[in-house]
């Protein structure tokens, strides 16, 4: 994967407040971070699913850890915490891209 700017995701899906509202509250949450380590995370979820188009996360997992270092600006995540969030966007993407097929 390229190295992109991580600061506005292209694909429309990308909804900051809804992360920003459950971030806290999801599994893979670390206590003692914040949000500016985990929009990262969730940025990079979105751009990384317009890269890969008809792939698993699972197949791409490998590639999307080693671009993490990379890509995460000042996320002080390593990839094991990142992993769950980047996750949770690339299914929130599906999700949405989905309801925007069926509404057409």
């Amino acid at each position: 994967m390229q190295r992109h700017s991580h600061k506005h995701p292209r694909h429309e899906a990308y909804d900051e407040a809804y992360y920003r509202a459950t971030f806290r509250d999801a599994p893979y949450y670390s206590t003692g971070r914040n949000w500016n380590d985990y929009a990262p995370a969730y940025r990079y979820g979105h751009l990384a699913r317009d890269a890969h188009p008809g792939e698993r996360f699972e197949e791409v997992e490998a590639q999307l850890a080693d671009d993490w270092l990379r890509c995460r600006d000042d996320s002080r995540l390593l990839w094991t915490e990142a992993r769950g969030a980047v996750r949770d966007a690339w299914r929130h993407h599906d999700d949405i891209a989905g309801g925007a097929r069926h509404r057409h």
